[in-house]
């Protein structure tokens, strides 16, 4: 991957097959807190899905910079380091920042180097049926020797060569791409929603292929999430999602307060599964 030259990339991303944005356990269990101001800290979780320990900072912010950086990937390779295994991404930073910008607002590279370390600095243990993992999210992000010029208009950028950007992920990330159901969808839509539980129940959504005509029930299907949810903690969270009622409803969702009851009306949710594979 090192030694490419960046002309060399689309010829060879043609031939891979499409790793995903995302995997079962990574929407269906609160790896990523499902707020968009993750506290560090210690949380332990157990769902019929999977149980899991989170030790350190990772919410919904983290969960939109990981899935764009392999939306937005050039390519990806699995190494082989002795007895361990390790999923490597090579990306564009500055096409995965403009992603991210929301408006006329730049997206912060301070914020961007901050989620990079804190996926760093984060311990996770998993275990569902099909994996038992523990270790970080990321091992380290790399400059890599593939350059691209950029777009980019800023002075200080504008024609210049850029690094590319790789990142080596953990045991957690690498085992759960290569044993689990991968997913794949544009996250901009997701990026939309203004609070983090909005966020991690369409994440939820999209790893389900079939919704039940009658909806779901509201506070089972959000306790998927975030645990037992009773008195100010529920208004809480009901009062966030219907601050994002209405782009909800954009996507394909929506929410019958009255009933405590959630709808998945039409295809706009996507569940779109790439099936594991040896890679």
């Amino acid at each position: 991957m090192e030694y490419l030259k960046y002309e060399e990339i689309p010829k060879i991303r043609k031939k891979l097959k499409d790793i995903g944005v995302t995997t079962e356990s990574q929407n269906r269990l609160p790896i990523f807190e499902p707020t968009l101001k993750a506290k560090d800290g210690i949380r332990v979780f157990e769902n019929k899905y999977g149980k899991l320990t989170v030790k350190g900072r990772l919410g919904q912010v983290h969960k939109n910079l990981l899935e764009t950086i392999f939306y937005e990937r050039e390519l990806y390779d699995f190494f082989e380091d002795g007895d361990n295994k390790y999923l490597k991404v090579l990306y564009h930073e500055y096409k995965v920042k403009k992603y991210l910008t929301t408006g006329s607002t730049t997206y912060c590279h301070r914020e961007y180097k901050q989620l990079i370390e804190d996926m760093k600095q984060a311990y996770v243990e998993l275990e569902t049926n099909k994996v038992k993992v523990k270790g970080p999210l990321i091992l380290e992000k790399t400059a890599s020797k593939i350059t691209k010029k950029t777009k980019c208009n800023l002075p200080n950028l504008r024609g210049k060569e850029i690094p590319l950007a790789v990142i080596t992920f953990g045991p957690v990330i690498t085992t759960l791409f290569e044993k689990e159901l991968r997913f794949t969808y544009d996250p901009k839509p997701i990026l939309s929603l203004s609070s983090g539980i909005s966020q991690a129940v369409v994440r939820f959504l999209k790893t389900h292929k079939n919704h039940p005509s009658a909806g779901y029930h509201l506070k089972p299907l959000v306790e998927n999430l975030v645990g037992e949810a009773d008195g100010k903690k529920w208004w809480k969270i009901k009062e966030y999602l219907k601050e994002d009622l209405e782009t909800l409803k954009s996507i394909g969702i929506l929410i019958d307060f009255k009933r405590d009851r959630l709808f998945v009306v039409n295809n706009n949710i996507g569940y779109i599964q790439n099936i594991n594979c040896n890679l």
